[in-house]
C-alpha cells in the first residue's frame, strides 16, 4: 500500500478548528491527501486556499473539499462518494457541531432538538459506520486509524441555555468509550479531545447572546475570556490534535478523554509544541 493513498478525514473543516488542522496535517503530513467537509463549498474553498498559501500550490491534489451536511444520509453518502475506491483512511476527525439556540431546555422546540443530535451525535456514529471499510483497510496495511472526537467541557458541565449542547457532548463521549472497547479488536482506535474555550465562530455567536440574562447566566465569562485573551488559538489546537494523532501510544490514546488543559505540564506535549516553533 502506497502512503501517498492514505486519507484523513476532517469534518467541520471550513473554519476554526477543523481549517487549522486542514492546513497543519497538508504540512506535516505530506504522505496524506486531506477530505475537508464542511456545509459550505465557498468557505471550504477558502480554508483549502489558506491552507495552500501555508504550504504551497503544488498540495493542491492532495486536499478535496465535500460540502455536505454530516447531520443526513445524503451527506455521509456524498463524503464516502468522495473517497476513491477502498481509499485507506488513517484518521477522522469528528470536528462538526452545533451549539443550537442558547435557551432554556423548556423553550426547545423538537425540530432544534432533532437538528443538534443529528449534527453533535448521529453524525459521528454513522460517519464511523460507513468509513469501518477505509479504516480497516488502512489498519491491513499496518497502520493503525485514529478516530477522534471532538468533546467539550460542556460533556461534564451543565451550562444554562446550552442544554441540547451539553447533553449531546456527554452522549459523544460515551460514544467514543463504547467505540473504543468495541473497534479496538480490529485495530481501530477511537479517542476524544476538550480543546478548550477556542477562538472559533461559535464564540462570536456565544459572545453575541442578547437574550434575556438568566437563560444564560455564563454570558458574561466568555466575555471575560476573549478580553482577557485566555482562548485557546485554532492552530495551537489543531496542534494538540495532531500530537494526539500522531504521538500518542493507542493504549493511551482511547484510554480516557484528552483536555487540553489538563496537558499543559506533560513534558511530551510541551517538547512536541515547542518544536513546532522552531522546526
Amino acid at each position: 500500500m502506497s502512503a501517498s493513498n492514505k486519507w484523513v478525514i476532517i469534518t467541520g473543516g471550513s473554519s476554526g478548528i477543523g481549517a487549522a488542522l486542514l492546513r497543519r496535517l497538508i504540512s506535516c503530513e505530506p504522505q496524506l491527501n486531506c477530505l475537508a467537509v464542511g456545509r459550505r463549498h465557498e468557505k471550504l474553498k477558502d480554508a483549502k486556499r489558506q491552507a495552500l498559501l501555508s504550504h504551497g500550490s503544488s498540495s493542491s491534489d492532495r486536499i478535496k473539499l465535500v460540502a455536505a451536511d454530516v447531520s443526513t444520509p445524503d451527506g455521509i453518502s456524498s463524503i464516502i462518494s468522495a473517497l476513491p475506491p477502498n481509499a485507506p483512511v488513517k484518521y477522522v476527525i469528528h470536528n462538526a457541531g452545533l451549539l443550537g439556540p442558547i435557551a432554556p431546555l423548556m423553550d426547545i422546540d423538537r425540530e432544534t432538538w432533532r437538528q443538534v443530535v443529528a449534527t453533535n451525535l448521529e453524525a459521528p456514529l454513522f460517519l464511523t459506520q460507513a468509513l469501518i471499510p477505509n479504516l480497516k483497510q488502512c489498519a491491513a496495511g499496518g497502520d493503525l486509524p485514529r478516530v477522534l472526537h471532538v468533546s467539550s467541557g460542556a460533556a461534564v458541565n451543565a451550562y444554562e441555555g446550552w442544554g441540547p449542547y451539553c447533553i449531546t457532548k456527554a452522549g459523544l463521549n460515551m460514544m467514543y468509550r463504547c467505540l473504543s472497547a468495541e473497534l479496538s479488536q480490529h485495530g481501530i482506535l477511537v479517542g476524544s479531545v476538550r480543546p478548550g474555550v477556542v477562538d472559533t465562530p461559535m464564540q462570536d455567536v456565544v459572545r453575541g447572546f442578547d437574550g434575556p440574562a438568566e437563560h444564560f447566566p455564563a454570558h458574561e465569562k466568555f466575555h471575560d475570556l476573549h478580553r482577557n485573551r485566555k482562548l485557546e488559538s485554532p492552530d495551537t489546537v489543531a496542534t494538540y490534535l495532531h500530537w494526539l494523532l500522531s504521538e500518542i501510544n493507542g493504549d493511551e490514546f482511547g484510554a480516557e478523554e484528552k483536555d487540553i488543559r489538563n496537558s499543559k505540564e506533560d513534558s511530551r506535549w510541551i517538547k512536541f509544541s515547542e518544536d513546532q516553533k522552531t522546526g
